[in-house]
C-alpha cells in the first residue's frame, strides 16, 4: 500500500460517529479517505435473529463466522479447524452463526466484515468481545474459545453475586458454586 497514493475506505456505524469528524481526523494525518456508513438500521435476517435469541435464552456465547466460498483461509478453517475434536467439543458450548458474505452482503456490510475470514466471539447478549480476521488453526482457535468461556463465566458469576445480600448462607453457597469450570473465590471481611 502506498499511503501517498492509495485511498482508505472506512466503514463506520453512523449512529456512533460523524462522517465529517472521521474525514477531518484522517486528513489531519495527511491521508485521503472515503468513508461509508454501515446501515445498522437494516433488519437482520430471521436465521440471525433466531440465533441471537437462542444465545440469550441459553446464556451461551456466540461464534459469528463471516465466510465465503472463494475465501481460501475460510475454507481451510472449515476443513481443518471446525472439525477438530477439541474445537468441536468447545463449540457445543457456543451458538455458532455462519454468514456467507456473498449470500448475506447486507449483513456483512452492517457488521463491516470486509476481510475474510472474519470471526467474532460475542457475549450471549451479542456484545463483541474478540475478533480476528485471519486463519486460526485448531489449537489457536480452541485457546480463544477456552479463554472466552472463562471470561463469560466469571462475568456471569460476578453479575449473579451483585444481586446477593450479605446473608452468610447465600455467600457460602455462591462461594462453593462452580460456573463454567471457573471457581470464583471471595475474600470476606467482617463489618
Amino acid at each position: 500500500m502506498d499511503l501517498e497514493r492509495d485511498k482508505f475506505v472506512v466503514n463506520y456505524d453512523a449512529s456512533l460517529a460523524a462522517e465529517a469528524d472521521l474525514i477531518a481526523t484522517i486528513e489531519q494525518e495527511g491521508f485521503t479517505a472515503a468513508v461509508q456508513a454501515t446501515d445498522r438500521a437494516v433488519e437482520d435476517p430471521e436465521f440471525f435473529r433466531e440465533a441471537l435469541a437462542k444465545a440469550r435464552r441459553e446464556k451461551k456465547p456466540i461464534v459469528l463466522d463471516f465466510t465465503a466460498s472463494w475465501c481460501v483461509p475460510c475454507q481451510r478453517m472449515l476443513r481443518e479447524t471446525f472439525p477438530d475434536e477439541k474445537v468441536a467439543r468447545l463449540l457445543e458450548r457456543f451458538v455458532l452463526i455462519k454468514v456467507d458474505t456473498d449470500e448475506q452482503p447486507t449483513l456483512a456490510n452492517k457488521y463491516a466484515a470486509v476481510g475474510l475470514p472474519d470471526v467474532r466471539l460475542l457475549s450471549p447478549e451479542g456484545e463483541e468481545l474478540r475478533r480476528f480476521c485471519d486463519f486460526q488453526g485448531p489449537d489457536d482457535f480452541a485457546q480463544e474459545l477456552d479463554e472466552l468461556l472463562a471470561e463469560v463465566a466469571v462475568k456471569a458469576t460476578g453479575d449473579e453475586l451483585i444481586g446477593l445480600s450479605a446473608d452468610e448462607g447465600e455467600l457460602k453457597e455462591a462461594f462453593n458454586r462452580d460456573v463454567g469450570n471457573v471457581r470464583l473465590m471471595l475474600i470476606l471481611s467482617p463489618t
